[in-house]
């Protein structure tokens, strides 16, 4: 695997066919890949659109979707306005996106565009917009990984599974944004898109602390006063509109989730049944408000701060580091461990890390043991959900598989954030060329490096020209 400082791979002496796998892809090759990923997805998906949910046929066909459903129940299909006319579950830029894409599929429908003002029009005008995102995400991975990496991305089962089964890709691209703009030093733009990214979905947020350490670990502070800056001007400027127009709406959001009880997809879920059949039944395992799910949302947020301050303080240990404070493999750390010790996680999660499990060092194998742990809880889960009575015992194979999944999927997790935090590093391709590419250590002080050079890869989107060390 690369550093800020090393190709990632295999080296390139020796001509090997597999040497591009190693390089970044080409633009024809990444639109490609993209384009495969997208269609596969949309094709999966559209079964949903184009058959009637009867016979748990969403489940069996693994095509169920948010879209379809909240078209009703969150009242796009009666045009009523978010967070003022009716409760939303999902913060302000996916709320305005999904009551935007009713009211412009009202006009399609009016002027003969759209088959009608249905939830079946409703999803493949939605993936319609949607599948922007995800090929920008693609297009700025490009020339910042190696081609064998970004397939994980544009043609992986998250993609796949993912795209189109809830809005969370346009919290996603966002993030990826941030990130690139971290990385060019564009701290202002940078905050500015991981605020964009937030105010869709909270997690873009997990990466700014990191981004700002490694503002000051650069000696940058007026790049992590931009950082700030960006972030404020974003938060206010897409938040405070609803803010005004309904400020119990907008809190509703965060009141909803957390009044929610710890879901399938958690462990907590099943410590919880476990500790009502096996340790001491009663109600109380069972119950938000003081119960159960009450103690894991309290206790859960207590300690994902406290292991984010640790992750934090790890990284700052190694910003001295080649290549400096390391914020792709912190950001991976924190948003990986939030996905363990939240008491939600929702499928479309596996959206999250995968572009920074592109970006960063993790082991294949580790990378490998998420997405089949993730692909076997995904397909368990809806046949569980195909079966005539689910929630009745005695459990289903399904049912067994999707526990074992779960558990399977949070011991990786937990490894993938513990190796990011501890040794994770930034991977870059290799050059287009054949030479090998020399391996500089840069400072993490910026008087110690040319000025253009704190934190530039070996290979991106400018070539650097290697001058002779000073002194």
């Amino acid at each position: 695997m690369g550093t800020e400082t090393r190709p990632a791979g295999r080296r390139l002496e020796g001509g090997s066919r597999w040497d591009w796998l190693d390089r970044p892809a080409s633009l024809g090759l990444a639109c490609a890949l993209a384009a495969v990923g997208l269609v596969v997805s949309y094709l999966m998906r559209n079964q949903c659109a184009t058959h009637p949910w009867a016979n748990a046929f969403q489940y069996r066909h693994l095509c169920y979707n948010d879209i379809q459903p909240l078209f009703h129940a969150r009242g796009v299909d009666r045009g009523l306005v978010p967070y003022t006319e009716v409760p939303v579950e999902y913060p302000v830029l996916i709320g305005t996106f999904m009551y935007v894409t009713g009211r412009l599929l009202a006009f399609l429908t009016h002027v003969g565009l759209a088959a009608g003002y249905t939830d079946p029009s409703y999803f493949q005008l939605t993936a319609l917009l949607l599948w922007p995102f995800s090929f920008v995400v693609t297009l700025l991975l490009r020339p910042r990984v190696t081609a064998g990496r970004l397939m994980l991305w544009a043609i992986g089962t998250p993609t796949i599974f993912y795209t189109f089964l809830n809005w969370d890709i346009l919290a996603v691209a966002p993030m990826v944004w941030g990130i690139v703009e971290v990385e060019r030093r564009r701290w202002g733009w940078a905050g500015f898109a991981f605020s964009l990214g937030a105010s869709a979905k909270l997690f873009p947020a997990f990466v700014v602390p990191g981004a700002f350490l490694g503002a000051l670990a650069a000696r940058d502070r007026r790049g992590a006063t931009r950082l700030v800056g960006g972030f404020a001007a974003g938060a206010l400027g897409a938040n405070v509109p609803w803010m005004i127009a309904s400020f119990s709406g907008w809190m509703g959001v965060w009141k909803f989730h957390a009044d929610r009880f710890p879901d399938l997809g958690t462990v907590w879920y099943w410590l919880g049944q476990a500790g009502n059949g096996y340790l001491h039944p009663s109600p109380w395992w069972n119950t938000v408000s003081g119960g159960w799910g009450g103690l894991v949302g309290t206790a859960g947020l207590g300690v994902f701060g406290l292991v984010s301050l640790l992750i934090l303080w790890v990284g700052w240990r190694r910003r001295d580091e080649p290549g400096g404070y390391p914020v792709v493999p912190t950001g991976l750390a924190i948003i990986a461990s939030f996905m363990v010790l939240a008491k939600v996680h929702s499928p479309q999660y596996a959206l999250w890390i995968m572009p920074l499990l592109v970006m960063v060092d993790v082991p294949w194998r580790q990378v490998f043991a998420y997405l089949a742990s993730d692909a076997v809880l995904f397909v368990s889960g809806w046949y569980w959900y195909a079966t005539a009575h689910p929630f009745t015992p005695p459990a289903s194979v399904a049912e067994e598989v999707f526990v074992l999944a779960v558990f399977a999927r949070c011991i990786v997790l937990i490894t993938i954030a513990s190796y990011a935090a501890r040794r994770g590093r930034r991977c870059w391709p290799a050059a287009p060329d054949l030479a090998p590419v020399p391996v500089t250590n840069f400072s993490s002080r910026p008087e110690e490096n040319d000025r253009d050079s704190v934190g530039t890869p070996p290979y991106s989107g400018q070539q650097m020209t290697p001058k002779p060390n000073r002194g």
